[in-house]
């Protein structure tokens, strides 16, 4: 119901393997008839020359799951993709453009689209070396592409149907997998699902890893990728009741503790993140049909509720600062990007909410979700969607958080930005 509404408000104020595939990636959309999905065939046989080549490299570039991803270099230019879920007309469409961030941090728009599913809010998710880009679509699927040698987008499976219906997609650290949150009740297909990932990015037959009911969010812990944060009703064998859990990643995972975040149990998650020192987790409510919203925070050592801060107007995503200082929360509907405090000595309220952070050329308008870089010259840097534009957000080192700006990518529906990814 809150993405709906937010879609329907931003149409108001709007009115490792190396692909060798030579498409330039141009101004104009890639694979039109994959739209509806009906483009797959045109796809694969597009592709079949290339994934020949990369064969030749890497193995059977097809045989998904047996690449195993290593980072590229930390420093460069980075490509940044945002969904476009709307056409002239305001109808939903299903457009990505693809962005360029520069080592020095600043966006460029060099005009090349290419077609998924539609998505119009979330994260786009990226193996550890950028090559491959997930995107969880409104109708379930799984929407995957790939940039070739010459950096030009290309589509693996404009929709791939994996027997889940998912919500939200998370690469898992080695790059080789990708794990789907099905965010529904298990008895109708709730859970963690794994799908392998190909040299080229093909996805390969998917199973249920950990049966949950309402997963809502699933973050690998930094510096441990053995665990793992999960925001659900319940998982496996623990019961309902606690809605963040902390596994031991296997296949299976298995339960190393759990905690409530929230003293009740109508909280509907939007986001959970780890702090980068493994500590704390945060944990969005953002349940339009209860006032005020709220965020949960969650000690992970040992597994236990810590506080909650409230209120918080739709608490829809996070950052946290890599120098251990600070976070922020973006409010979705509150068009706000809020200053969260950290101080990790502080064991019964390590947070404390703080105020708006200070803008550059205005308040964000329709805010959705944030991506942050980790590495480099631009670590710190987090990159936020909004209506029509992408803004750039700072963590500094002094615990503050500098707002660098909104870069417009056009104006009208058809520059509406939904989800949002960026190279690791």
């Amino acid at each position: 119901m809150r993405t709906t509404a937010l879609v329907v408000l931003a149409v108001a104020l709007a009115t490792g393997c190396s692909s060798s595939n030579n498409n330039s990636g141009g101004g104009g959309p890639l694979h039109d008839a994959a739209a509806d999905g009906s483009g797959d065939a045109a796809v694969e046989a597009t592709d079949a020359g290339s994934d020949a080549a990369e064969a030749g490299d890497a193995g059977d570039a097809g045989d998904a799951g047996g690449c195993h991803r290593t980072p590229g270099p930390a420093d460069g230019v980075r490509k940044v993709v945002v969904s476009h879920p709307f056409d002239a007309s305001g109808n939903k469409a299903n457009t990505y453009e693809v962005l360029e961030l520069s080592a020095s941090g600043e966006l460029s728009q060099p005009g090349a689209t290419f077609q998924l599913g539609r998505s119009s809010l979330g994260e786009i998710a990226f193996t550890p070396d950028g090559k491959v880009g997930l995107v969880a679509e409104e109708n379930g699927k799984l929407g995957v592409f790939r940039f070739d040698a010459s950096g030009a987008p290309q589509v693996v499976d404009a929709a791939f149907d994996g027997g889940f219906y998912a919500g939200s997609v998370v690469v898992g650290p080695g790059g080789d997998v990708a794990y789907v949150l099905d965010d529904e009740w298990r008895s109708n297909g709730g859970g963690i699902y794994a799908v392998p990932l190909g040299c080229d990015g093909t996805p390969g037959t998917p199973h249920l890893v950990a049966a949950a009911k309402l997963p809502a969010g699933l973050a690998f812990l930094p510096g441990d990728p053995s665990r793992a944060l999960l925001a659900s009703k319940d998982v496996l064998s623990v019961p309902e009741g606690n809605g963040a859990h902390l596994l031991s990643w296997g296949d299976p995972p298995s339960v190393l503790g759990s905690a409530a975040p929230f003293p009740d149990t109508g909280a509907i998650v939007s986001s959970a993140v780890v702090t980068h020192d493994a500590k704390f987790a945060l944990i969005g409510d953002n349940d339009i049909t209860s006032s005020p919203n709220r965020i949960g925070v969650v000690g992970l050592a040992p597994m236990a509720a810590v506080q909650v801060l409230s209120p918080v107007e739709d608490p829809l995503d996070f950052a946290v600062s890599p120098y251990d200082n600070a976070a922020l929360v973006v409010s979705g509907f509150g068009n706000a990007i809020f200053k969260l405090a950290y101080d990790p000595s502080n064991g019964a309220k390590p947070f404390s909410l703080g105020t708006e952070i200070t803008y550059q050329g205005g308040k964000p308008q329709l805010p959705g979700y944030a991506v942050s870089i980790d590495r480099g010259a631009l670590t710190g840097l987090v990159l936020v969607a909004e209506n029509t534009s992408v803004r750039r957000v700072r963590f500094e080192k002094d615990g503050s958080i500098s707002d660098l700006g909104a870069f417009s990518v056009g104006s009208g529906t058809t520059a509406d930005v939904g989800a949002i990814g960026v190279q690791p």
